[in-house]
């Protein structure tokens, strides 16, 4: 029986009709622009909703509430769409976004190599680089003042003068990009800085090498940063770094009991498709080398959906991680595929 037919293949846990879980697990389907899918995380309603309602703190006008929302949606849409345009320009794959108030996520496949996988984590940053840029070019020459401090939201030095105001937006969309690109710019996992501090490790030290020390890192960066945003009052700062702390926890710990064996082969050999016909002999061992490799991660891809499968038989869809729930989703497109394949065939014969 196929890993897709069994019977617990789909979560049956009554939970999943639970609201409450749905406000945990759940989304909302927005739009398809350019093939990719943009849904919104459940928290990320409720966040809108608080802000419009309570506001951002004392002082701040319903206006900015509004402005707020709305440009934070904005620009973190950009930014996931920076990861996804340059994973399909480095040959990857990038159909799905996800909102949540934390920031996005883009399922970005690219080519398990160092530099493909450097190009699709920088190019979300890459894009609130060209914004600041713009923004606060234009702030400058309008009024003579830019905001530096990037982990404070800085109040308008100008009043609400009317929804054209052109000010405000730029200020907004200035404050808020900047704001998220030294954010997310922390070498601490999941946040891009940690992602790119480990493709720069890669090539040097390994994948699974470079993943420890990265996790390490991000670790140590978290724990400084909670003491420095506690000493300056910054609460929801602190949260966050404790977040990022125990992800990276979370992350080593499982890369230690998978152990190094199972991150031999995650780099894509796909660079091996391409045959040169003046050298047959090298371009036929290229082949049988590439087929050894697929043989075997079949069967490490096989044996990852069998323990994934065991967890959600035993405790539900709503117990597996994201990278779980990604495994997943791409083995059933590969098992897509192959039928496919085998239907295609036999209209052949």
């Amino acid at each position: 029986m196929a890993w897709q037919d069994r019977p617990y293949y789909r979560d049956r846990n009554p939970s999943a009709g639970n609201p409450l879980m749905w406000l945990l697990t759940g989304s909302l389907p927005l739009f398809t622009a350019f093939g990719i899918r943009v849904r919104a995380h459940a928290s990320m309603v409720v966040y809108t909703i608080l802000v419009l309602v309570f506001g951002l703190g004392p002082g701040w006008t319903w206006q900015d509430r509004v402005q707020n929302v709305s440009i934070l949606f904005l620009i973190v849409l950009l930014h996931e769409f920076g990861h996804c345009f340059a994973a399909r320009w480095v040959g990857g794959e990038a159909n799905d976004i996800l909102m949540h108030p934390l920031g996005g996520l883009a399922m970005a496949s690219p080519p398990r190599r160092p530099l493909p996988t450097f190009i699709t984590v920088a190019g979300g940053p890459a894009v609130n680089v060209l914004i600041c840029l713009i923004c606060g070019v234009i702030l400058w020459m309008l009024s003579g003042w830019v905001p530096w401090n990037p982990f404070g939201l800085t109040k308008p030095i100008r009043n609400f003068e009317g929804w054209l105001d052109v000010w405000r937006y730029l200020y907004w969309i200035y404050q808020i990009s900047w704001s998220l690109l030294c954010f997310n710019l922390l070498p601490i996992f999941p946040l891009d800085g940690g992602q790119m501090l480990q493709t720069i490790l890669w090539p040097r030290f390994g994948y699974y090498k470079s993943m420890l020390f990265s996790c390490n890192a991000g670790m140590v960066c978290a724990v400084l940063g909670a003491m420095i945003a506690l000493a300056t009052g910054s609460i929801g700062l602190a949260i966050l770094a404790m977040f990022g702390f125990m992800y990276c926890l979370q992350l080593k710990r499982n890369l230690i009991a998978v152990g190094p064996e199972e991150y031999a082969d995650t780099i894509d050999y796909s660079a091996a498709y391409e045959i040169n016909p003046t050298k047959p002999r090298r371009a036929s061992k290229r082949k049988v080398k590439r087929a050894a490799k697929l043989a075997r991660e079949a069967v490490n891809e096989q044996r990852a959906i069998d323990a994934i499968l065991a967890k959600v038989s035993a405790h539900g869809m709503q117990s597996l991680s994201w990278s779980e729930k990604r495994t997943l989703k791409k083995a059933t497109e590969h098992q897509r595929q192959r039928d496919v394949e085998l239907r295609s065939s036999r209209r052949g014969l």
